[in-house]
């Protein structure tokens, strides 16, 4: 390339052209002046509920992310809770008058996208004073080199009375049919004041098998889970843990496949709320009764929230079968008629969508050629293989639960309109939740004769 040369005269000139260039352009006069990526950084807190003045204090998690932030922080503003809370810090953070900084968490490393999650931990107790009612804000901004400041508020409350609290949140693996287990049952007061009697209420999703208890009654739900509703005796302190000593024992049956979510529920007996809906619930006999024993010290701070506990039950393996049910359209060209198809389970496992929310299984319908389908039957969508062209198949989708020596079946209205030619299918839409035991007859053909 041949060098261009500028007369000394008119140097001053051409730099003062480039200049105002590149200010009109955006053009960047030099890697010098190259923008690089700020990243980002987000923070949230929830808002909260703690005891009146006596009552054990409540750890509540400030959740703190960034990606390629520099300096990642939060800084909490605690002039809004005068009179109403007194919050502490890890001794990571720094504090200046009403103001907390606390940066990204000690130990906090990037997940597998490059995102940094790290908790600070504020323990929250009412201040000397304050009664049942009170309210007050809290303010924290989160910042990070080079990015906008976000500011954020929630709100603490103060309640008086007894306030229960959950304390079991378990994930268990490699559970097979036969096993039985003790499901954990734990609770602790975190309000200020004693609570009375309890009612405990527990759901064993389909396939499990809970104990009897002579104070407990016992029902199943519309999706074939047993609800357990039980009356436990005693005053339970602020603070104190109860638990069920050996947790309610509980068998893992026939039934069992899957993804198993078992959960309790506790509340003051005086002031439980209504019985579960659609459940009519009965005595069994049995020889004891189900008690909540103190345990330990008492608790200060308490890190649980909320009156609930779960046990994740993961991955049963289960036996079952589903097995697709065609069949033979008959008729003359021009006539409607009703065909039937879907899929019957075999069992004994039960594929339970209830967990995820969503359904236990469905068929694919494709109809034999010659044939058109005149409706598109309640529960079902029609598919295409083309974008915007005419429906080639239909989905059915059965609901949360599929029992064992029950079928789910769909009546489909056709109209011959000729001439015959290959056979249509019914088939299983989705493996849930894994693959059945005999992947030959997941399909069957539906004719036109």
């Amino acid at each position: 390339m041949a060098a261009v040369r500028i007369p000394r005269r008119g140097m001053s000139r051409a730099l003062t052209v480039l200049a105002v260039v590149t200010a009109g352009t955006g053009v960047v006069a030099g890697p010098a002046a190259a923008q690089t990526d700020p990243g980002w950084v987000s923070g949230w807190f929830n808002d909260l509920t703690i005891g009146a003045p006596g009552a054990p204090g409540r750890m509540a998690p400030l959740e703190l992310s960034s990606t390629g932030a520099t300096a990642p922080r939060v800084t909490v503003d605690l002039s809004g809770l005068a009179g109403v809370a007194t919050a502490s810090f890890p001794d990571w953070c720094v504090t200046e008058g009403a103001s907390v900084t606390c940066p990204m968490p000690p130990g906090a490393t990037p997940d597998e996208y490059g995102t940094v999650n790290g908790t600070v931990p504020l323990v929250f107790r009412a201040a000397p004073g304050a009664v049942h009612g009170a309210t007050g804000t809290l303010g924290y901004t989160v910042r990070a080199d080079g990015l906008e400041p976000q500011t954020h508020q929630a709100t603490v409350d103060v309640r008086s009375g007894p306030d229960l609290v959950g304390l079991v949140d378990e994930y268990v693996s490699g559970v097979d049919v036969g096993d039985v287990r003790d499901v954990p049952v734990s609770v602790v007061n975190a309000g200020d004041q004693a609570a009375g009697d309890l009612r405990v209420t527990l759901r064993f999703p389909v396939g499990l098998q809970p104990a009897s208890y002579r104070n407990c009654r016992y029902g199943t739900d519309p999706v074939l889970a047993t609800v357990v509703v039980c009356t436990v005796r005693g005053t339970f302190a602020p603070g104190v843990r109860h638990e069920l000593r050996h947790g309610f024992t509980t068998t893992v049956g026939p039934a069992a496949l899957g993804d198993k979510r078992i959960g309790h529920f506790v509340e003051p007996l005086a002031t439980a709320g209504p019985l579960p809906d659609n459940v009519r619930l009965t005595r069994r006999e049995a020889d004891r009764a189900l008690r909540l024993r103190p345990v330990g010290e008492p608790m200060d701070p308490i890190t649980a929230d909320g009156a609930g506990g779960t046990t994740y039950l993961r991955a049963i393996h289960g036996a079952f079968d589903i097995v697709a049910t065609g069949a033979t359209v008959t008729g003359a060209v021009g006539d409607t008629v009703r065909v039937t198809v879907g899929v019957r389970n075999d069992g004994p496992g039960v594929p339970d969508g209830t967990v995820s929310g969503g359904n236990a299984g469905g068929f694919l319908f494709t109809p034999p050629a010659g044939v058109t389908v005149l409706a598109d039957p309640p529960g079902c969508v029609p598919t295409s293989d083309d974008e915007g062209g005419a429906p080639t198949a239909w989905v059915c989708w059965l609901g949360a639960v599929f029992p064992a020596g029950q079928s789910f079946t769909v009546p489909f209205e056709l109209r011959i309109d000729g001439p015959t030619g290959a056979p249509g299918e019914v088939r299983l839409y989705y493996n849930y939740p894994r693959l059945d035991d005999d992947p030959a007859n997941d399909s069957a053909p539906v004719t036109l004769g």
